[in-house]
């Protein structure tokens, strides 16, 4: 029995697939600078929702809004930090 391969959730392909260092240098100034409100990116596959008052990101596939993934805004930048350039 040949498993299909599962889809990769969207953070996933937006730090091993669009994430490069300009974008990463962009969102770490954004992630610093949040003190309260919302701010969102859209970048080529993927849009990116920084939201202060819910301390979360939402990263969403461009081309599917059913896809997305959130996970919390510190999670997120450590995350930043950890994946090398692309």
């Amino acid at each position: 029995m040949v498993i299909a391969d599962m889809p990769r959730p969207p953070l996933d392909e937006f730090l091993s697939g669009e994430l490069n260092g300009y974008i990463r240098a962009q969102l770490l100034t954004a992630i610093e600078q949040l003190q309260t409100g919302r701010r969102y990116f859209t970048y080529n596959a993927f849009n990116v929702l920084l939201d202060a008052e819910a301390d979360t990101v939402t990263v969403e596939d461009e081309f599917d809004v059913d896809r997305q993934s959130t996970v919390a805004l510190e999670e997120f930048r450590k995350l930043l930090l950890a994946v090398e350039d692309s």
